[in-house]
């Protein structure tokens, strides 16, 4: 029973945890906000205006990466970055997607994605992909692999990715801390010795039985949602 109680309070410090993330959303889209009212302000300026959509594009990633330090990238950090010259591009009046995906080997699933970048539209149709950890642009010729992957239509969509992303990973770790106690209880219960071994092994199994498949359909629903947000670029 004392791990059913263990499983069972490392769930309830995750749903505190996940309401701990979700409230540091407004906490970045204050920042978002700085970034797009700094750009507004930079654009009666020509530093950042470009004769052509693509030029200022190519401007404001470069800025914006001698502008920023980060001591280490992950998904996390990029993904922070690509909303943030998201947001700028939008304030000068040029569409994006931000992408996730992995820009050094095709995968085809969303969660071992380890990379964001900004796919700006620089002329009707066409699209440029924006390195923000770098401040440079990366056209199809030099790295196809950034034209493919899963996009989002706003900085909203990621963060809320993200936050299922990070939900997901330490429910996975969880369900299977489960699962091991499932096959270790009923290993227990094969070998009991009496019937009222037998009978206090079997309850702890089920409990455990049912603790694992109600982590599995919030891990399915957590799926769904994740590929509700993200469209698939290939």
């Amino acid at each position: 029973m004392a791990q059913v109680e263990s499983l069972n309070n490392q769930v309830t410090s995750l749903n505190s945890q996940v309401d701990a993330d979700r409230a540091a959303i407004q906490a970045k889209d204050d920042k978002l906000a700085y970034y797009e009212s700094e750009i507004a302000n930079l654009r009666d300026q020509d530093d950042l205006t470009g004769a052509t959509p693509q030029e200022t594009a190519e401007k404001i990633v470069k800025y914006y990466h001698e502008t920023h330090i980060y001591s280490a990238y992950d998904l996390f950090v990029c993904s922070d970055m690509a909303a943030e010259v998201w947001n700028m591009l939008k304030a000068a009046g040029i569409e994006s997607i931000i992408v996730v995906g992995n820009k050094d080997a095709p995968i085809d699933d969303i969660l071992i994605s380890d990379h964001a970048w900004v796919l700006a539209e620089v002329q009707g149709g066409y699209y440029l992909a924006l390195e923000t950890t770098a401040g440079h642009s990366v056209s199809a010729a030099q790295n196809p692999l950034y034209y493919r992957g899963w996009s989002f239509d706003s900085p909203a969509d990621l963060k809320a990715y993200n936050d299922f992303i990070k939900e997901y990973n330490v429910r996975v770790g969880i369900r299977n801390n489960i699962n091991k106690e499932v096959i270790k209880y009923m290993d227990l219960y094969n070998n009991s010795s009496s019937q009222v071994e037998a009978d206090k092994y079997l309850e702890v199994y089920n409990e455990l039985k049912d603790l694992r498949t109600e982590q599995e359909t919030i891990l399915n629903n957590l799926m769904t949602q994740i590929n509700s947000l993200a469209a698939v670029i290939a």
